[in-house]
Formats: C-alpha cells, structure tokens, sequence
C-alpha cells in the first residue's frame, strides 16, 4: 500500500497543504514515471479545497493510460483516497473526509461502502437529508449487494442515526439491510429497539410498528418484538392484527418464559376482544403454566421483558371463577415468585427505629392520579386528607398527568413525583422522602407498581382500589370493609386484611354532564323496560350473559344495553351469538359507543334497571349508575371482585336486588323489570341515601381510613419493640 512521503508528515499535520502540494509537484516534475505521486498531488489539491486541480491532475493519468491499466489505476487512486478519507474521519475533520468521499463517488459511483461512509459524515456534519437515501440508490444497492461485501459496523451505525427520524425510506432502508444480512439477530435487536423508542416515548406509534413489522418478518427469538407490537396495535385499535400477533406469539414460543408471556397477552386480547371461546380453554393453559412456576425463577430472572411482567396474568383469575380459596392462594405463589425474581435487582433498604409522630407521611404510589376510574374515587381521599396530621406525597408510576391531576391531586399534596416508568428512580425517591406508609392503588392492573411494592421502600404497605390484592409478600395490608369479603377470607390472603367499619371506597358526589340518549335514538318505546349492562367486555362473562339474556326473554317488554369499549364487531357477534339462544332476544338488545365522562354518566338516566356482571362486578360504573339513582341486580360471590355490588347496596341500605344465587339474580331480575312500583321505590331510596350513606361521604371515609394508618403505625411501632 502507498502512503504519504516522509517529508510531507509535518506538513499535513499542520494542515500546511501547499507546502504538501510544491513537494508533490517536484517529485512528479522530476519522476514523472511514478503514477502515485500524481495521486498524492490530486490528494493534497483536494485537501486544499482545490477540486478542480486535484481532478485534473488524475485525469491526465487517466487521459494517458491503456484501456486495461485504467481498472487498475483507478483502483490504486481509490485504495489511496479511501486510506485518507478514513485517516480524516479518525482526526475529526469531517469535512475533509466527506470531499474526498464525494470525489471516489465521481469516480465510482456504485461503491456501496464509500456511499455509506458518505451518509455517516453527513449525519456527523448534520447534513443528511432522508431523500439523500434514494437519491444515492442505497435502498436498492444494500438490498442486492453480495454476501460479506459491505462494512457490517458502518451499516449499523447508519441504520441507528437515521432511525430516530421517522420517514419511509428509513423503513425501507432498514428492511434492505435485514435482506442483505438475512436477519441478522444484533441488526434486528438494535432495530426493534429503536422501535420501541420511537412508539412508545415518542409516541411515533405507526412509525414503530412498521419497523417491527420488518423484523418479525425474519426468524428471531426476540419476544419484545411481540409484546410491542401487541401494544402498539392495542394502542391503535387494530383488533385483528392485536390478535394476530398475540397468537404468532403463543405458536412460536419455545422455552417457559415465552410460553407464559405469550399466553397472558393473548388471553387479554381474547378476554377485552369478546373472544370467550377462544379464552375458556387457554385459560386452563395458564393455570397449568402457574401451577409450575417456581421451577422457572432462574429463567424469569433472567428475562429483561418478562420478570417484571408475568404477575400481571393473575388479572385472568377472577373474571374467569368466583373460586377465592384456589385463585387467591395461586396468586400469592406467583407473587411470591415475583418478589424473589424482581427484588434482587434493586436497592435493599432499612428504616430507622419508628417513633411516635405528629405527621405520618403518606405516599400514594399509581398510574391513575387522572381521568381515570381510580383517579375518580381516589381523589376525594386526597381532597379530604387532614394535613396538620399527614403529609401526602404521590408517585406517578408513569408520565401521565391531565386536568384531573392538576385539579383534584395537585393543589392538596405536598409533592407529584413523575416515575417515567423508572422502577429504580420511584423506590429511591419514596425511601429518600422517608415515606411512612405506602399505598398502592394499582395492584394486579400494572406491573412497574407491583416491582415498587415488592422491593419495599417504606415500612409499611398497603393496596387499597386496583383489582383485588397481588399477594406480594413485602406487602402488609389490603383494605376492604365487612362486607366486601367474606369472613374467613384471612384463610387464603397473604396480606393481613384490614376491614373498615363500614366501605372500602367512598365519594362525595359524581359530575354529571347533559344528556345527547333518548330512547328514540336507540329505537326503544317508551314503554320499554331498559335494562343496562355497561361493563368492559372482560366482565361479560357467557354463562352471565346468558343469565341476563333469560330476564330479558322473561321481561317481554324489556331491552338489554351494552356499552362498545373497544372492538364494536367482535362484541356484537358475542352477544348475538349468546342471544340467537333465545327466541326474539336479539332484536330487543343494543349497543352504546362511549362517550367522555360527564356525559357517558347522563346517559345512565336512561336506564330502569343496572344488570352486575359476575364474576367480577361493576365498581366505579355501578357507582355512577347508582348515583343517578338506577336500582341495581349483582350476583354475590366469594372473591372481591364479585362482592362490590352488595357492600354498595348493603352501605346504601338497600337489600332489593342483592341476589346470593343465580336463581335470586334471575328473579330479581323478572321481578324490578315487570314491577315499576318496586323499580320506583328502590329509586326513592337512593335517592335518600344520599343525605345519610357511608358510600356517599367522602369526608368520613377519610377519617377512618386516617385512623388506619395511625393503628398500622402503632402496631409497627409496638412490634419493633418487640422485635429488637
């Protein structure tokens, strides 16, 4: 290889090119023979920015050489400027090394690899455009080039930088360079990556599911590009590919890890899809899947996308069977799993002696602090707080504030911490704030709360709202009242159940907005019986369905609404299919698309009767309906979830409608829908429970709940005594 002549080092070291350029053109003067000095000559011109001189100087060689020594010398002047483009590149000189890149691509147009180099120095210069990919040809190039001949770390840096700008092309271009390498996994991994970034913190959702798109068009064994695309299309509403993806997912998976992710994901699109045939028997998949799960801790220790996320299936359980004793204490081994696999991975901390204090400092740690179900019914909690006595503190697990936040959270707190799904950052900030008590309102429903809570950053714990408690053992206490489980629910809960004297929940009043239903809208008369099951698909469980179908076909004037919260086909298709059981059903039932808060909850008015799903009853959504006054039918079960609905009636004084039995639910059923006085005097009396109910008194729901606390910190006080 040809280098630089001794003399000149000094020279280009100072950047003192026409000293360069007079020793060249003696060495050419006095050695004209010599083809490479008059390549060095060109070269030192071109670093002196003297472009026409440099191509002169190599067109004279080339003007003179024999047809077959042009290949030849023109491959010498390429290995020469390339050497020097890359030495340029090393020392920064960015722009030296594009002008001499720019001139190879004079020579040789179709070098792929000085193409590339041409784009990574117009990212370094901030000077790539986008189209510059089309107008090089290196979509077509890279996607055709043969085996082993392209620079493999120069694509792949390429690839990184132009990806965070979203445009086709780079689509385009990152599918060429998965051809060329036929899937290589580290160019998949890097792209599915930048994917993620790109759909989920940049919110350039369409841009990421494209990009994951390529890559799972390859063999690959990354499963995040599942579980993101499974997001992304959940977060656009595309039903079909949600599924289609899910079940990809569940077909391909291998080891145990893939196997239970796979089947969480897919029984929740099933479950919110209506997809209940397709459920029941997967279901039973997972169950056998949990059953085994502490053989496998070593394994989810080792899933970054999967250790943190598996506790979420539990959710599954309690739509699927009102069996406690069996579901719970499931819950609590894979909660337990959970805890020992998630822990280890973050700080271990300790608690100073407690004392006697004025002001406990409470956090409340969720994603919901907003226009959400939980933010709703929280809210009057934080509103009511005593602040002389304790010190609010909230943690927002995620980045989501609204006007919700700043309204009813912001101005009564000492602080809003946003966690920006950062588990790390959430248990340093909660343990440096030495919170004292922690309350977890998400429970089951987010994985980042749960990872919190089993790393223990306060001393004490407690889940209150979310779904059910998870069962993580660095857990203390999960609120509920007498009545919203069973007495010897203690039996098969690891946490220790602390039962308020009269609700687990409570709210001073609901916001109601105007109207936009008439029964004329929905082709009901008017002297049709309107029955109203507004739950999320997930609650529609069949055989309950069914059980409200039969009111329906013993009610001949009655009709049946239910709410469209996600795939409008799918759930028609359900509930017909449930309906088509029973003569002239189908024709009496309808379907409400949503509608924003206030005004979803003046539509209620709508309706005579509120049919509970079982299961897993209506919280906040039976609430709402009972605010405006709806009597309301809820089958009582054993799991928590199953019991709502009767400690609201039973806090509201109301025993019409509680049915213990599926034969009660069907009467009761028959009976408010064929009686209008009964359906009247159930109205009167919630409208009169409103001056007098627990339910609808937030302020004193606050102070018992603060007397909670102060009992949970004396009981910790007194056991730290004992406990040396």
């Amino acid at each position: 290889m040809n280098y630089w002549h001794p003399s000149v080092k000094e020279y280009l070291e100072n950047k003192d090119y026409e000293k360069v350029i007079n020793f060249y053109e003696n060495l050419v003067e006095n050695n004209p023979n010599e083809i490479s000095n008059y390549w060095y000559l060109g070269l030192a011109y071109l670093l002196a920015k003297d472009t026409d001189s440099a191509q002169t100087t190599w067109f004279l060689i080339f003007s003179q050489s024999h047809e077959k020594e042009v290949e030849k010398c023109t491959q010498d002047l390429i290995n020469i400027l390339d050497e020097e483009a890359i030495k340029q590149l090393e020392l920064s000189r960015y722009e030296q090394s594009l002008l001499i890149r720019e001139n190879i691509n004079q020579i040789s147009p179709d070098n792929i690899n000085n193409l590339l180099h041409i784009v990574n120095l117009e990212i370094l210069l901030k000077e790539f455009k986008t189209e510059n990919l089309d107008s090089y040809n290196l979509i077509f190039l890279v996607r055709n080039s043969q085996p082993d001949t392209l620079n493999l770390l120069l694509l792949s840096t390429i690839l990184q930088d132009i990806l965070l700008y979203p445009h086709t092309l780079n689509i385009l271009f990152a599918e060429a360079i998965l051809t060329y390498t036929h899937g290589n996994a580290e160019i998949i991994k890097k792209i599915s990556n930048i994917a993620t970034v790109m759909g989920t913190e940049k919110q350039y959702t369409l841009y990421g599911i494209h990009l994951l798109e390529i890559c799972n068009n390859f063999s690959h064994q990354q499963s995040s590009i599942f579980i993101n695309l499974y997001t992304f299309y959940k977060m656009i509403k595309n039903f079909d590919k949600q599924i289609q993806i899910c079940e990809q997912y569940y077909h391909q998976a291998e080891n145990f890890v893939d196997k239970l992710s796979s089947c969480n994901i897919l029984l929740s699109s099933y479950l919110t899809l209506a997809q209940w045939n397709k459920f029941l028997p997967l279901a039973k998949k997972q169950n056998e899947l949990y059953e085994k799960i502490e053989n496998h801790i070593q394994e989810l220790s080792n899933s970054d996308i999967s250790k943190d996320g598996f506790i979420i299936g539990i959710m599954n359980f309690f739509y699927l069977e009102d069996k406690p004793k069996y579901n719970r204490i499931l819950a609590n081994k894979i909660a337990n799993v959970f805890q020992k696999v998630n822990k280890p991975f973050y700080p271990e901390f300790s608690f100073a002696l407690p004392k006697n204090k004025k002001i406990l400092k409470i956090g409340y740690i969720s994603n919901t602090f907003n226009n959400h179900a939980v933010g709703y019914l929280s809210r009057w909690l934080i509103y009511h707080h005593d602040s002389s006595q304790f010190d609010v503190n909230l943690y927002m697990t995620q980045n989501h504030p609204d006007d919700i936040t700043e309204k009813w959270f912001k101005p009564y707190v000492s602080q809003i911490f946003m966690g920006e799904r950062n588990v790390k950052a959430l248990v340093e900030k909660i343990h440096s704030d030495e919170i004292d008590i922690l309350v977890d309102l998400d429970s089951l429903t987010l994985n980042l709360t749960c990872a919190v809570m089993a790393v223990k950053p306060a001393p004490i714990q407690l889940t209150w709202l979310g779904l059910d408690a998870s069962g993580i053992p660095n857990i203390d206490y999960f609120i509920a009242d007498p009545y919203v489980l069973p007495d010897d629910a203690q039996e098969y809960y690891s946490e220790r159940i602390w039962r308020l004297p009269h609700t687990y929940v409570a709210m001073d009043n609901v916001e109601i907005g105007n109207s936009t239903l008439t029964r004329e809208n929905l082709d009901i008369p008017s002297q049709g019986v309107v029955f109203l099951n507004i739950q999320n698909t997930a609650k529609l469980n069949p055989y309950l369905v069914e059980l409200q179908m039969k009111i329906l076909s013993q009610v001949k004037n009655g009709y049946l609404i239910f709410n469209i919260r996600k795939d409008e086909t799918r759930l028609k298709q359900y509930i017909y299919s449930l309906g088509n059981k029973f003569y002239d059903i189908t024709e009496r039932v309808r379907f409400l698309p949503s509608f924003p808060p206030e005004i979803y909850r003046a539509n209620l008015a709508i309706a005579d009767i509120m049919l509970d799903t079982y299961p897993f009853n209506g919280a906040v959504t039976t609430l709402d309906g009972l605010w405006q006054n709806i009597p309301l039918i809820t089958r009582v079960g054993q799991q928590f979830n199953a019991r709502q609905g009767y400690t609201f009636l039973t806090n509201l004084g109301i025993t019409e409608g509680i049915a213990w039995s599926d034969e009660e639910y069907l009467e009761w059923g028959v009976k408010l829908g064929t009686d209008e006085n009964l359906r009247k005097e159930v109205s009167w009396k919630l409208r009169q429970s409103k001056k007098t109910s627990p339910l609808w008194n937030g302020k004193q729901f606050t102070r018992e709940m603060e007397k909670a606390y102060q009992k949970m910190w004396d009981i910790y006080i007194n056991e730290k005594k004992i406990k040396p």
